[in-house]
């Protein structure tokens, strides 16, 4: 009888150096290497809105800048890909992102679960961020999580025409532009 299959453990730093060969995409969660869904097309659709609205107002404010896919650090054994994250440090060429101020996560059938429980709890524990957008692609919903002295502010859930105040960025958003050209 065969010997079962043995999982693959690594760091962070092991996993930024693994190549698969392929196009997956992947996080490390707890050392272990998930592969991520490729994303539908309102997904790249919305994530893409969310990156131009932010970076239109992240223009003046070099060296603050918004990144697509962007990697996070947790710790030493958890990478996750943020759809979007803003930074306002200068650029040094790593493999993730430093210092985020702002993270969007697109909400898709196979991983909103993971999204709104674990990604979420472990992103309010980076000292530097200070907003985390959650936007769903299958609907018109998406809460905004804002960091207010030693506690977090939750939203009610927005629909349809909505729009907020971001904190982050001084400025209001609108659910309409964050959804345009998907259908929703």
């Amino acid at each position: 009888m065969g010997e079962p299959a043995r999982r693959m453990t690594m760091t962070v730093g092991e996993f930024l150096a693994w190549d698969d060969g392929t196009d997956t995409r992947y996080e490390l969660v707890n050392g272990e290497i998930v592969a991520m869904a490729p994303p539908s097309e309102a997904h790249g659709t919305i994530a893409g809105n969310c990156w131009g609205e932010i970076d239109r107002r992240l223009e003046r404010r070099p060296p603050c800048r918004a990144i697509v896919e962007a990697g996070i650090r947790l710790d030493d054994y958890n990478h996750y890909k943020a759809d979007v994250a803003a930074s306002g440090r200068e650029p040094e060429g790593a493999p993730y992102v430093e210092e985020p101020f702002l993270i969007v996560e697109v909400l898709a059938e196979s991983t909103a679960d993971h999204d709104l429980g674990g990604k979420v709890r472990r992103y309010i524990e980076l000292p530097s961020v200070r907003e985390i957008w959650l936007v769903d692609s299958r609907e018109r919903w998406m809460q905004v999580w804002r960091r207010d002295a030693d506690c977090w502010i939750v939203t009610m859930p927005l629909r349809g025409a909505a729009g907020f105040s971001s904190e982050a960025l001084g400025d209001r958003i609108e659910l309409d532009r964050l959804y345009r050209n998907t259908g929703l």
